[in-house]
């Protein structure tokens, strides 16, 4: 017997729920958005099944929490803390080269307008990469037309040839320590690592909103890994009293 005929009707409705979702919920519809979303809904939910089964069946730290309530109301304090560094760094930009080159090129047309160009210098700073725009006394940028790989090129050593800095995906030059990311699609300033379980890269902009959540989640493993440590050792013991001997 043929299931073509039955299965249609349900990929059908299959279908027009996946279009509903994508149309309600347009970060469903990318592959890449939906898994880095799943993956925020798994690392949260892995949070409130640990903390809760200690605070659903460990009666010495309820019983603690009556007693000592600013012990629980710290470590409350750090879970939330890292929940939160958790959403800051993963919703941070990591520092895109094409955005630097973008607030260059309108830092440089800013200042090529205005009408003090010649006598003050124009700057524009992404994180710790600084660029400085001198123009002359006609009026025109001094780098000229290309000055954004102009600019790049005075961070290598001389005679560096343009094809080794530009990125092959991109077609832009890539600051020193900068590297295409293949999950993103971009070129990253001082790119360390693409971080799934963020889903974003780590980079210039959020490299020290990472080591902060790592700190935080770090101390917060730890605390609950004591807790849950204590809890086995007082339930064996119990176990132990009360088995007949």
């Amino acid at each position: 017997m043929p299931t073509d005929g039955v299965c249609a009707p349900i990929a059908e409705l299959r279908d027009r729920a996946l279009d509903r979702c994508s149309r309600w919920f347009p970060c469903l519809a990318d592959p890449a958005r939906r898994s880095s979303l799943v993956l925020k809904v798994a690392l949260v939910a892995l949070h409130l099944v640990y903390a809760g089964i200690l605070f659903s069946f460990d009666e010495d730290l309820i019983e603690n929490t009556r007693r000592q309530p600013w012990y629980i109301a710290l470590y409350l304090l750090l879970f939330v803390a890292a929940l939160i560094q958790y959403f800051v760094t993963a919703g941070s930009s990591p520092g895109y080269v094409l955005d630097a080159m973008k607030a260059y090129n309108e830092a440089n047309s800013l200042f090529i307008r205005s009408p003090t160009a010649s006598k003050h210098p124009a700057s524009s700073k992404n994180g710790s990469l600084t660029v400085t725009v001198d123009i002359n006394q006609s009026g025109r940028n001094s780098l000229g037309s290309s000055s954004w790989s102009k600019m790049v090129m005075e961070f290598y050593p001389l005679g560096t040839s343009i094809r080794t800095m530009t990125c092959s995906y991109c077609n832009i030059e890539q600051p020193p320590r900068a590297k295409h990311c293949h999950d993103c699609d971009k070129c990253v300033l001082q790119f360390d690592h693409h971080c799934v379980w963020l889903g974003t890269c780590i980079g210039q902009g959020n490299h020290c909103r990472f080591w902060w959540y790592i700190f935080e989640e770090t101390a917060l493993c730890l605390w609950t890994g004591i807790l849950y440590i204590t809890y086995l050792k007082t339930s064996i013991s119990g176990a132990w009293e009360h088995c007949p001997t």
